[in-house]
């Protein structure tokens, strides 16, 4: 509550939901189609720039104050510290993402004058942008350990943007005959998150797009981020460990 600049993106996010009621001259499907599709932007974009900012000072700005000496001086240990540190920012992220959720849901109920499942499913698009923040933090973390907050910035928006486009880096590691370039962009596309699996506003909005396992799809997604912010930590911890501070 204390940074004011994570207060403002998500008031800025409120704000763009309500805009989104601006809508008024298209059909009634077409406008609640929109509506939620924008929804379901706005709060990624708000929960990306929260993440982002939230996640690449938590340790720096510990090591700037000299808080983390008297922290340490404790009987806790370094990989208690930063287990907390990310625990914490995952609170925070679903606080904020979970408050855009409720606001988004109850646009769309005020906007159709009535709860449906259509608009509960909105949710599920909610959830999803969640697991894909928490497991951008365990990114911004991980470098956050070693690399100062300015190279860390673009570093995880870059991998943030080369994640959200996997299926290209795919298709180039497919296309590519050159040998060197196919086994880069594989291990690229193996080895940057899929944050583009998250994206789940399509078979949401558009009525014509059919998931055939819609519960397999989430719980994938949600396993996925799980094992991969575990795997980010682990290797936070052994970096941490050997840091002198």
């Amino acid at each position: 509550m204390r940074k004011k600049i994570l207060n403002a993106f998500l008031m800025v996010g409120f704000a763009m939901l309500v805009l989104t009621f601006a809508f008024q001259q298209f059909a009634p499907r077409q406008e609640l189609t929109l509506v939620k599709g924008m929804g379901l932007g706005i709060i990624s974009m708000a929960a990306l720039l929260i993440t982002v900012i939230l996640s690449i000072n938590l340790i720096p700005t510990e090591i700037e104050r000299r808080t983390i000496y008297t922290i340490l001086s404790k009987p806790v240990r370094r990989h208690e510290f930063l287990l907390g540190k990310y625990f914490g920012a995952a609170s925070t992220i679903f606080v904020n993402v979970g408050l855009m959720g409720i606001a988004f849901v109850f646009a769309i109920i005020l906007k159709q004058r009535g709860l449906d499942v259509g608009a509960l499913n909105m949710l599920k698009g909610v959830w999803m942008i969640y697991c894909q923040m928490a497991l951008l933090s365990a990114v911004a973390i991980f470098f956050s350990t070693f690399l100062s907050p300015l190279v860390n910035f673009f570093l995880t928006f870059s991998l943030f943007i080369i994640g959200n486009l996997s299926s290209f880096t795919m298709d180039l590691a497919k296309n590519t005959q050159n040998v060197l370039a196919k086994g880069f962009f594989t291990i690229v596309h193996y080895v940057v998150p899929n944050f583009g699996n998250f994206n789940y506003t399509n078979p949401l909005v558009q009525v014509n797009v059919q998931v055939k396992s819609e519960a397999a799809l989430l719980t994938q997604n949600t396993i996925y981020a799980v094992v991969y912010a575990t795997v980010l930590l682990i290797l936070s911890i052994l970096v941490f460990d050997r840091r002198e501070v």
